[in-house]
């Protein structure tokens, strides 16, 4: 039911902080005049004084009012709200309606502690917020892999709404010193170049959990967003583990997962379960860490084998969490156990339907086994939720041009390679990026700049990207070169056979001497598929 226009104003009220005002403005006009009362006298002043001073407080109060409505206190200072700022020749208007919101990008927030080694802290509360901020199906939330790229930069926040194709954009800055924490963050309609929101958080680090959740629930009301009672709940942040220390290795552990430097992860999220052994979350890391390990780096039946423990182990500790089930799914994936694999994934798409990660295994799952098909709903469906997502857009071209279809593969292809280009604008030199987008180039039939892409992904770093740089020379029709980079991934331990044996990218290489004798060493040296 759409909100009528006394709850809209009063929305305005509290968002710009005119009840608090007011509240203060009458505690201190008591304060001032009972004082007065007192000194006043004792001073031989005469009686008119204390009157007056009762008269201004009043006079006083209206004033105080207007501009609590007219002017938002934000982290850079007092601002004058551009929605309730009158021009030199017209009469003020009412603020604009701010119904209408459907996106959202969560920049990384500026870490103010004294150590510049807390940013890992700074980097987690903006990623917490994003993740709670996906799980409402009504608002897109750009990826953390396009937010993040401004992370340092002097932005210009309508410059940045426009790049990242969202509505609004929330900042803020994390001070954290021992045991107490404070958190500063606003909200500001890149529409209008309004201030929505802004609030200052003081608390002790215990009240870490319960201040995401407030800051959650400001952003929705802000946006007026509505929710039904289990969106309500899937955005309350419950606590996680109840030992900070536990939480603190945490965020380190997760700092690390993302930025793929897994070895570190593994080591930050121990220490987080060797503080709490019952931290989910925690045992959910370490599997995600030892499986992308598994799919980037270096195949090990050691890290194979603790995937799926840690995963196991997270589950049986919160069976109903949604993350616990995709990365159950993941590592179940890469044992080929690609049954169990779909009912975790199903599993947990049934507790959070918003959850990536769910939607991306399941659809490398489906190719893993050829259900094309499939693969492509999953990848598409991801795509719904993130839709600047590189991997799952690239991914979705792949597995159109395998079960044929040239007219969804060309527009597959054109939206990833758009994809790509945006995000590449930012982060000229990420490597993976860059072999993603010369996959699609070259199925565009744009093979000189594939070739080059490719060719300068190799060059930045060939560890995270030989495979599709493979792909691209296979395509390119650079067949002996793309064997070359096949046979080198294969001698580091990272190339996997399932992939190999389905991805049609391969194809012109299929019957050839040098392709055949590369597929029989992965079978007979037990590969690792997935």
């Amino acid at each position: 039911m759409p909100e009528s226009a006394l709850t809209r104003f009063y929305r305005e009220l509290k968002r710009r902080k005119v009840f608090r005002v007011a509240i203060a403005y009458a505690i201190v006009a008591w304060i001032v005049v009972e004082v007065s009362s007192v000194l006043f006298p004792a001073m031989l002043l005469p009686d008119w004084s204390v009157r007056l001073v009762i008269g201004l407080a009043f006079v006083g109060f209206p004033i105080a009012l207007v501009l609590a409505w007219a002017v938002d206190m934000t982290p850079q200072g007092i601002v004058i709200d551009s929605a309730s700022a009158p021009t030199a020749d017209a009469p003020a208007i009412p603020a604009p309606q701010t119904d209408g919101f459907e996106s959202i990008a969560v920049l990384p927030f500026l870490n103010l502690s004294n150590d510049p080694d807390n940013e890992y802290f700074s980097d987690g509360m903006s990623e917490e917020l994003l993740n709670l901020l996906c799980k409402l199906p009504q608002l897109t939330v750009a990826s953390r892999t396009s937010s993040f790229s401004f992370k340092g930069k002097d932005v210009n926040i309508a410059a940045v709404a426009r790049q990242l194709e969202v509505d609004a954009i929330l900042e803020g800055s994390v001070r954290r010193s021992g045991d107490k924490v404070r958190i500063s963050a606003q909200l500001i309609d890149a529409r209008r170049d309004r201030h929505l929101w802004s609030e200052t958080y003081d608390r002790q680090l215990s009240d870490i959990f319960a201040m995401q959740d407030e800051i959650a629930r400001n952003i929705v009301d802000a946006l007026q967003l509505s929710l039904s009672p289990a969106q309500q709940k899937s955005i309350t942040k419950a606590a996680v583990t109840s030992n900070m220390e536990a939480y603190d290795f945490y965020l380190r552990g997760r700092y690390y997962l993302e930025r793929g430097d897994f070895d570190p992860g593994v080591q930050m999220f121990r220490e987080a379960i060797k503080i709490d052994p019952e931290f989910a979350q925690a045992w959910a890391g370490e599997a995600d860490c030892h499986a992308w390990n598994v799919q980037w780096v270096r195949k090990s039946a050691e890290s194979l084998a603790q995937a799926d423990e840690c995963s196991r182990t997270a589950l049986k500790l919160a069976p109903d969490l949604a993350e616990a089930h995709a990365s159950r799914s993941l590592a179940l994936t890469l044992n080929d156990q690609f049954d169990k694999a779909e009912a975790a994934a199903l599993r947990a798409i049934e507790l959070d339907p918003q959850l990536y990660e769910a939607r991306y295994y399941l659809g490398r799952n489906y190719f893993a086994q050829g259900k094309f098909q499939e693969a492509a709903a999953s990848f598409e469906r991801a795509l719904e939720i993130r839709p600047d997502d590189l991997t799952a857009a690239t991914l979705l071209s792949t597995t159109t041009k395998n079960f044929g279809d040239e007219s969804a593969m060309r527009a597959a292809a054109t939206r990833a390679s758009k994809v790509a280009e945006r995000y590449l604008a930012l982060n000229p030199d990420d490597a993976l990026a860059l072999s993603r987008g010369a996959v699609d180039l070259v199925h565009l039939g744009q093979i000189e700049k594939g070739v080059q892409w490719a060719e300068r992904a190799y060059r930045i770093n060939p560890r995270v990207c030989r495979y599709n740089v493979a792909c691209a020379f296979m395509q390119a029709g650079q067949i002996d070169r793309a064997l070359d980079v096949l046979e080198e991934h294969a001698r580091e331990g990272g190339l996997h056979l399932a992939w190999l044996e389905q991805d049609s990218d391969m194809d012109p290489a299929r019957g050839l001497p040098r392709f055949e004798e590369l597929l029989e060493n992965l079978r007979g040296s037990g590969a690792i598929t997935k």
